[in-house]
């Protein structure tokens, strides 16, 4: 791609075959000219509204993925997947970052994981492996063959959850869910937020609620803490300490936390929740518009200025 069609608030320095990216004091390693960050932060790409903002989230996203590669080769594979699911909480079709987390979960042995990873990144544009894919066939197959019967249900369960059939899903998590004193608590949390969250899915809420309370009380997680909020907020009932409580959650569940809390007339948490999301998700679509849309209303209501705001609602063409 021509440089020509970088945005112009990028420094660039050329040294042999090799370029760096730099806004302000945040710059990228360097790279080659055809590595497919560069597509990432031509002007095509980047937010027209938050053109600083986004150029710099995306060259420290950038730095976290060279890190996680770094690792990765080194065969320090857990590591390597902490440091992509950073980058994947940003943007979670990024395709290098899918397909690194394949390479590091093939790594550790789960090999059912890593072939979702695989076709992830496929569908996100990577190109194919096929040899790759082949193995990961293979390799996952014979997993699958190892698993005890309480596995096979948690896997079977969240390729019923994939396919949209939650009712199915629900029969194997409970299934699962049989002998809970086989379960380390770290385990047991997280099969109990899988039920709780294929209960909501069935808009069985206070089942749901009851599941969440039973992952806390197994371990203590935000996404659990959560899910309890918005069960609350479903419920009609008081949802706001729960909310403020959850913090580690993905992003998704971030720009519902926002919106629940322009809901409920809480504006100021509302304020902070999308400013957040926006300091992750540049991407112009309909979450973009419904978060500036929702910061507007939450700077109206705290008599706060929304003009920029709302200049961006009126450029914005979906």
């Amino acid at each position: 791609m021509s440089l020509k069609k970088l945005p112009c608030e990028l420094e660039i320095c050329k040294r042999n075959d090799r370029i760096r990216f730099a806004v302000g004091d945040v710059e990228t390693g360097w790279i080659s000219p055809d590595d497919t960050f560069v597509e990432r932060i031509s002007d095509d790409n980047i937010n027209p509204f938050y053109r600083i903002n986004h150029l710099t989230r995306e060259i420290e996203i950038k730095n976290t993925l060279d890190k996680a590669v770094e690792l990765l080769n080194a065969e320090k594979f857990s590591k390597s997947i902490a440091y992509l699911d950073e980058v994947l909480y940003y943007d979670d079709s990024y395709p290098e970052a899918l397909i690194n987390k394949s390479h590091a979960l093939f790594g550790e042995g789960h090999f059912v994981k890593s072939l979702r990873f695989y076709k992830k990144a496929i569908k996100s544009g990577f190109p194919q492996d096929i040899e790759y894919h082949r193995l990961l066939l293979r390799k996952s197959s014979e997993e699958r063959d190892s698993f005890p019967k309480i596995k096979r249900n948690i896997y079977a369960g969240d390729e019923a959850v994939a396919k949209g059939e939650f009712e199915r899903a629900l029969e194997f998590y409970e299934n699962a869910l049989k002998n809970p004193s086989k379960f380390k608590n770290k385990i047991l949390f997280k099969l109990l937020n899988k039920r709780g969250f294929v209960l909501i899915k069935l808009e069985r809420f206070k089942e749901a609620l009851a599941t969440f309370d039973e992952s806390i009380e197994s371990h203590k997680n935000d996404v659990a803490i959560f899910a309890r909020g918005y069960c609350k907020y479903e419920l009609g009932w008081d949802c706001r300490d729960d909310l403020r409580m959850a913090i580690e959650i993905d992003k998704r569940q971030l720009f519902c936390k926002a919106m629940i809390f322009n809901k409920i007339e809480d504006y100021k948490d509302g304020l902070n929740a999308f400013n957040e999301f926006l300091n992750n998700h540049f991407r112009m679509d309909s979450s973009f518009k419904s978060a500036i849309e929702g910061k507007a209303v939450a700077l109206e209501n705290l008599n706060m200025d929304s003009a920029f705001e709302r200049q961006i609602l009126s450029q914005i063409v979906l």
